[in-house]
């Protein structure tokens, strides 16, 4: 089981977070639309300086201009490319995966109902990593609603994607053990469920550290079970 913890915004706290055991740190590098919190690239390429032999980095881009993300990768040196835009189609994705050249693409999926296989089914011929996540239509982005979603639907995801998926939206230490049970993911997410409260982007290292060990916990009781994880 792998953990993706989000959306670091200062050193100190990635540091924290992947000594408490995660394995995947997420900073969002590129927000021209500004409806959350982030760094600037530069910003972004020091969080990811103090930590990237330690677990792998992961730039968000809110925008889908190609060359415009394209910069921003050159400056975060980030392996890991996460695009959460609901409004680009295949066409606009295949272009931005050519622009990055290695970069691995995690492609954001709005879980808000059936129809969220067909597009996860889309985009997996296109990514290398699939995250399924909540969203709003006040938004034009996935995530960082710190709602859930259904879980049965993403469980249909996990069981027929030929990727990695990620199962974010709401996830906190006192449901991630339950979703982990119903979803069976590649790895979970969390990002305002360990945030200190009243304090956006800032993490609280002992929820980190609880949303960890109870993912693994449970996990493992899965594979006690005989039950593989998707």
């Amino acid at each position: 089981m792998k953990v993706q913890i989000y959306a670091l915004t200062n050193v100190q706290d990635a540091i924290d977070t992947v000594e408490a055991g995660a394995d995947l740190i997420g900073v969002v590098a590129d927000n021209d639309r500004r409806v959350v919190e982030d760094c600037t690239s530069e910003h972004a390429r020091e969080i990811f300086a103090a930590v990237e032999h330690k677990a792998t980095c992961v730039a968000l881009s809110l925008g889908v201009d190609a060359d415009r993300i394209g910069r921003m990768l050159e400056i975060t040196r980030a392996p890991v490319l996460h695009l959460a835009a609901r409004d680009l189609p295949p066409a606009d994705i295949a272009r931005i995966r050519k622009r990055v050249g290695n970069v691995k693409l995690m492609l954001a999926v709005l879980v808000d109902g059936p129809g969220a296989i067909a597009v996860a089914r889309e985009r997996a011929r296109l990514a290398d990593y699939i995250i399924l996540d909540s969203g709003s239509s006040a938004v034009p982005i996935t995530g960082a609603t710190g709602q859930t979603h259904d879980w049965n639907i993403s469980a249909h995801i996990v069981a027929e994607c030929p990727v990695p998926v990620i199962l974010a939206g709401g996830l906190s230490p006192e449901n991630v053990a339950e979703a982990v049970r119903v979803v069976r993911p590649w790895a979970v997410d969390s990002f305002t469920r360990t945030d200190k409260p009243g304090q956006r982007g800032i993490k609280d290292p002992e929820r980190v550290r609880a949303f960890i060990r109870n993912a693994r916990a449970a996990w493992t009781a899965l594979q006690a079970e005989g039950h593989g994880a998707g």
